[in-house]
C-alpha cells in the first residue's frame, strides 16, 4: 500500500476521529481535508480539530446529509491541489461521498449504489431483484401498517435510513398497543451530535423477524470485484433492542457456509451496482442460507477494522484510500490469527466506581481494555450502540482461545452503579 502523493489531498466527507488517528503519520502532513456539517462542527466542538492530527489540514463546513451541498465544493477543493480520493467518514456521508467522487472523476461506490445503501427500503428492492435473499418486509407509515404486517406475530420495526441500531426494535408479538408504542419509539429516535439541526426525512419499515446466528461480511471492492472479504460472527444482547455485544473474526465456519457468504456478498455487489470501496453487510444465517439484514458502504464501526487489521496483518483504512485513489493494492487471502471484541455493560444508574481495568489490560492476548464512563456519569439501558460503557479487544491462535480471552477481560472489569 502507498500513501497519497505529497501534492495531493484526500477528502473525507464526515469527521471520523478513529480513522484520522489510524492514518496519522502514515499519510503526508496536511494532506487530509474533512467536510462536515456546520451544526455538527458546533455540537462536537471541532473548530480546532486540525490541531489534533498532523495529517488534517482543515475542516470545511458544508451540508451533506440528505443534501447536495458538498458538491458545490468540487471547484474549491481542486483549485490549489489535486484530490487523490474521496472517502466516506461516516454512515450519513455515503451518498455525498459517492456523488462528489463521480463529479471529480474518481473511483467510488457510484451514486445509485450509495443511495441504496443509505435506505433500507431501496436496498430491499434492488437486492431482492438481484437474487439476494431478504426477509419479508414492507415500508410502514404508522402503527396500523405495523399491526397489519405483523398479523400478531413477531416482527422487526426499524428506521430505513438511520445508523447504529438507533430506533430498531424486536417485537415478540404485536397488538394495537404495542404497535403504537413501537411506532412512537422508532419514529422519535434521535441522534443529537450525529445529525444537523435542519429537518431531515426519515423512512421506516417492518420486517419478518428471522431466527439464526448473526454474521457480517466486510469486503473491499474494486470496480465491482471483491478483492478482500472477511466473515465476522457477532452476538447481540437479548431483548427488544438488537445492540451488538461482541464480534469474533474470522468466523469459524465450515467450507460450505463460508462459500455461501462469499456468493451472497458478490450477488449484493452486483445487485446494487457497487463500484469501488468497502462494504459491511450484516446477515442472519437461516436454514435457507445467508439472509440480508442491512449493508453499509463505509468502514464498519465497533472497531471491526481494528479487529481485521489484528487478524490479517492489514491496514484497511490506508488500503481503502488506495482503492479510492485508483492505486493497486495487495491483500491477504487468509488470517494470521483470530481477534474479538466484547462491549462492556453496567447496571443502569449513576457510576460510583470502576475497578479491574489494569488487571484486564495485563491478561494474555488483550490488546485494548477501555471504559467510556466515569464516576458520576449516568448509565442507561442499552437501546443503541451509543449506550455501551466500554470495550475489550483480544487476539488468539484460534476462535475458542480468543473468545475465552476477551470474556476473561470483560469479567475482570467491574463498573459499579447505584
Amino acid at each position: 500500500m502507498t500513501s497519497p502523493a505529497s501534492d495531493a489531498q484526500v477528502v473525507f466527507v464526515g469527521y471520523n476521529a478513529a480513522y484520522l488517528r489510524a492514518i496519522d503519520g502514515s499519510v503526508p502532513s496536511g494532506s487530509v481535508v474533512v467536510i462536515e456539517e456546520p451544526d455538527i462542527i458546533r455540537k462536537r466542538e471541532l473548530h480546532d480539530a486540525a490541531d489534533r492530527f498532523d495529517c488534517l489540514d482543515r475542516i470545511v463546513p458544508a451540508s451533506y446529509q440528505q443534501s447536495a451541498g458538498a458538491l458545490d465544493l468540487a471547484a474549491e477543493l481542486t483549485a490549489t491541489r489535486p484530490v487523490a480520493a474521496v472517502v466516506p467518514g461516516l454512515e450519513y456521508a455515503v451518498p455525498a461521498t459517492a456523488a462528489l467522487a463521480e463529479k471529480l472523476g474518481l473511483p467510488g461506490a457510484t451514486e445509485a449504489a450509495a443511495q441504496a445503501l443509505r435506505d433500507k427500503v431501496r436496498l430491499r428492492e434492488v437486492s431482492g431483484a438481484g437474487g439476494v435473499r431478504n426477509p419479508r418486509w414492507r415500508e410502514v407509515h404508522g402503527p396500523a401498517d405495523i399491526l397489519e404486517f405483523a398479523d400478531g406475530g413477531p416482527v422487526v420495526v426499524k428506521p430505513a435510513n438511520r445508523q447504529a441500531s438507533v430506533g430498531v426494535q424486536l417485537l415478540d408479538s404485536v397488538d394495537e398497543a404495542t404497535a403504537a408504542e413501537a411506532w412512537e419509539r422508532t419514529s422519535s429516535a434521535a441522534e443529537y451530535e450525529q445529525v444537523p439541526d435542519r429537518e431531515l426525512t426519515w423512512r421506516f419499515l417492518a420486517e419478518e423477524r428471522l431466527r439464526g446466528p448473526e454474521f457480517s461480511v466486510e469486503a473491499l471492492v474494486r470496480e465491482g470485484e471483491v478483492v478482500f472479504e472477511n466473515v465476522t460472527a457477532k452476538t447481540v444482547v437479548p431483548g427488544p433492542y438488537p445492540v451488538e455485544q461482541g464480534h469474533l473474526l474470522p468466523a469459524p465456519l465450515d467450507p460450505a457456509t463460508q462459500e455461501a457468504f462469499g456468493t451472497a456478498i458478490r450477488k449484493l455487489v452486483a445487485a446494487t451496482g457497487f463500484g469501488t470501496g468497502i462494504l459491511h453487510a450484516e446477515w442472519i444465517l437461516t436454514d435457507e442460507g445467508p439472509t440480508l439484514v442491512e449493508c453499509a458502504g463505509r468502514c464498519p464501526g465497533d472497531y471491526l477494522v481494528d479487529l481485521i487489521d489484528l487478524a490479517y496483518g492489514t491496514r484497511i483504512r490506508l488500503t481503502l484510500i488506495d482503492l479510492l485513489a485508483g492505486r493497486p493494492v495487495t491483500l491477504p487471502r487468509s488470517a494470521e490469527r483470530t481477534s474479538a471484541i466484547h462491549f462492556l455493560a453496567a447496571e443502569p444508574g449513576t457510576v460510583t466506581g470502576i475497578t479491574g481495568l489494569d488487571e484486564a489490560q495485563r491478561l494474555p492476548g488483550v490488546h485494548v481494555a477501555e471504559v467510556d464512563v466515569e464516576a458520576g456519569q449516568e448509565v442507561r439501558p442499552w437501546a443503541s450502540s451509543w449506550d455501551r460503557a466500554g470495550h475489550v479487544i483480544a487476539t488468539g491462535p484460534d476462535a475458542d482461545t480468543t473468545r475465552r480471552r476477551v470474556l476473561d477481560a470483560d469479567a475482570a472489569i467491574r463498573i459499579a452503579t447505584d
